[in-house]
């Protein structure tokens, strides 16, 4: 970013793995398999923080029972509309429920033990704002919110402890139904969901649960699929003649008896084809076992009405240019289901220059202006000690982990349910990648910055020569998506967004190599970031420039191997946008009108994240404030926060 001084997703979001014990209470795909019973399950809701259209909740869900909850899932009886889930996954919702289940890697509730969430809400009038039950959904297990009257489970009966065997007489056995299954080490059980769905191709989100007496290691299972596999994460895909094979990720290839994992993927229809895998089968068994396999699919009702989309035929033609790009007009047909957000998915998160003095509030910024999220600006190389040392701007006093790393002030937003994301890079001094060399402290670098704020996202702002290193882009990358594994390997996500300079036409050279770079290593970006600014091209409409400049690079991206097979609004739902209020470097005006009309343009076309640069500037400049820390133009304080805000939710 440019500085003064001297970001259902779309597409998948959080996936299951976990290795589980012995002792469980079934949960649907999932079979019980020991002794004892859960007591209860309760659930505390808190609502923590409210602004204007929505409002944050705190959430725990509590197993009071002497078994684990294996796979477990809460249906939440509620009025107001949960919009965005952290540390849980929405699994189903209707206009006047979801249903929450457990994280990536934490998806069983161990007795006693206890599951936290946070809920945005958008408010509905008349609507109460805590659920009024809840339900377990699986099990016969009752559940209560806030103390109140328990509701009974959903599953069939509560397992009973195993009495000891019983010798068999030497008579005649009892017959068996079915054909005999002697010959089997057990199953695998796939389940196989369908989370969105488009005109031209879907999403699925895929359990493997591993119910034999055969660790699979490395896990591979073949599917008769009619679709193409469009992109897979979370596991490796490799063609067959007759579908596909899925095989375990590096990080996780083994899956023990009774543990399950899961992966996602897109997928392009094909005429008569279906969503869901016809057969599967278990490869590279170890000599001698025989394992079955066997497919169960899951509904969800966000997938869109039938079994099937519509047959479209795969798209041979080059991605349309941005003039291409639908524009909705009243005239305009009805859009078709897209896996992007919705009006009010569009995370608003400006930038905040930790570097100025002096250093903002963030909680009192936003109660002046109703923002949410602040995107906090920059983590560098620290300039007078280790370069692998992380340090706001660069300055001794400033070192993560120091006395004066703002970690009160972050916390105290945090506090009111502010959410954080910290920005890495800059267009001066030097990002952690340029001078750190070694791969184990660079990873620890960017952890020690995550862990030391909690935070759920970061962000790479690459510009100027770093975007040239390719040996720094890529010491960037592998970084970055070890600390995303670790933090996934702890139950916690972390989304990373990739901002980068652009014109109106289009990413550069060097910016849609780093693209291509993040995403080669493993890194899922959640926004690709526009910096829709500083053109140096003359006077223009600048909320224009920005929509243009959004709309280029979403063309762009279908070059990049991992949004190939997306569609044109898909691919504009993954574009962050971050423009520079007031007057610019190089001439141009970002009005107080760019900034509403830009806002509301950007949650209407599903834009992943809405930025400016930057907070502190959002004041008129006078004699006594230096022109790095004012707009430029004589709009009061606030007036560019108020409108992005306004547009956004209006």
């Amino acid at each position: 970013m440019r500085l003064r001084s001297g970001i259902r997703k779309v597409l998948p979001a959080a996936l299951l793995l976990a290795v589980v014990s012995t002792a469980v209470v079934a949960v649907p795909g999932v079979t019980a398999a020991a002794a004892g019973t859960a007591a209860r399950v309760d659930v505390t809701w808190e609502n923590t923080s409210s602004w204007r259209t929505g409002f944050r909740s705190a959430v725990t869900v509590a197993n009071g029972g002497s078994v684990k909850l294996r796979g477990w899932r809460v249906l939440l009886s509620y009025e107001s509309k949960a919009v965005v889930i952290r540390d849980a996954r929405k699994v189903a919702s209707t206009s006047r429920s979801f249903t929450v289940a457990g994280p990536t890697r934490r998806v069983d509730l161990a007795a006693g033990g206890r599951a936290t969430f946070r809920v945005d809400s958008r408010k509905v009038s008349g609507a109460k704002r805590v659920p009024t039950a809840c339900t377990v959904v699986g099990a016969s297990v009752p559940c209560s919110v806030n103390g109140g009257p328990a509701t009974p489970g959903t599953g069939g009966p509560t397992p009973v402890p195993t009495a000891a065997p019983v010798p068999t007489p030497s008579t005649t056995p009892t017959p068996t139904a079915g054909p005999p299954v002697a010959d089997k080490d057990g199953s695998v059980v796939v389940g196989w969901r369908t989370v969105n769905a488009w005109s031209s191709g879907f999403q699925s989100s895929v359990t493997v649960t591993n119910r034999s007496s055969v660790r699979l290691d490395p896990w591979q299972v073949r599917f008769v699929y009619a679709a193409r596999v469009a992109e897979i994460w979370d596991a490796t895909a490799t063609t067959t003649s007759d579908g596909f094979t899925a095989t375990a990720p590096a990080w996780a290839r083994g899956l023990d008896p009774s543990a399950a994992t899961s992966f996602g993927l897109t997928s392009i229809s094909t005429p008569g084809g279906g969503r869901v895998p016809t057969g599967c089968s278990i490869v590279g068994l170890p000599a001698g076992r025989d394992v079955a396999c066997t497919v169960e699919s899951e509904s969800d009702p966000t997938a869109g009405p039938g079994s099937a989309p519509t047959p479209t035929p795969t798209p041979t033609a080059p991605a349309p240019s941005p003039t291409q790009l639908p524009v909705p007009t009243p005239a305009a047909p009805a859009p078709v289901p897209l896996p992007a957000p919705h009006v009010g998915d569009t995370l608003v998160a400006p930038y905040v220059d930790m570097g100025l003095w002096p250093t903002a509030d963030l909680r009192s910024s936003a109660a002046a202006t109703g923002v949410r999220a602040f995107t906090l600006a920059f983590i560098v190389s620290d300039n007078g000690g280790s370069p692998c040392t992380p340090a706001w701007a660069g300055f001794d006093a400033y070192r993560i982990g120091g006395p004066q790393d703002f970690a009160g002030n972050i916390a105290a937003f945090q506090q009111t349910g502010g959410r954080v994301v910290v920005s890495f890079g800059g267009a001066v001094n030097e990002e952690l990648a340029l001078r750190c060399t070694d791969p184990a402290e660079l990873q620890a670098a960017y952890q020690q910055v995550v862990d030391r704020f909690g935070v759920d996202r970061i962000d790479l702002d690459i510009e100027g020569a770093a975007l040239s290193d390719t040996a720094a882009n890529e010491r960037r990358a592998v970084a970055v998506a070890g600390v995303v594994r670790a933090q996934a390997a702890k139950g916690r996500s972390l989304e990373v967004s990739l901002t980068l300079p652009v014109m109106p036409t289009g990413l550069t050279r060097e910016g849609l190599a780093a693209v291509a770079e993040l995403s080669a290593a493993g890194v899922r970006i959640a926004a690709v970031n526009v910096m829709a600014m500083d053109y140096g091209t003359g006077p223009q409409r600048m909320a224009t420039a920005a929509q243009d400049a959004a709309t280029s690079t979403a063309a762009q991206l279908a070059s990049v191997p991992r949004y190939a097979g997306w569609t044109a609004q898909e691919r504009l739902s993954a574009i962050g946008i971050t423009p520079m209020i007031g007057a610019n470097d190089t001439g141009e005006v970002f009005t107080r009108t760019d900034a509403e009309d830009l806002a509301r343009w950007s949650v209407a076309h599903g834009i992943e994240v809405l930025a400016w640069w930057e907070v502190t500037r959002d004041q008129p400049c006078t004699p006594s404030i230096p022109t790095y820390m004012c707009s430029g133009v004589t709009d009061a304080p606030w007036t560019f926060a108020r409108a992005f805000v306004r547009g956004a939710t209006s």
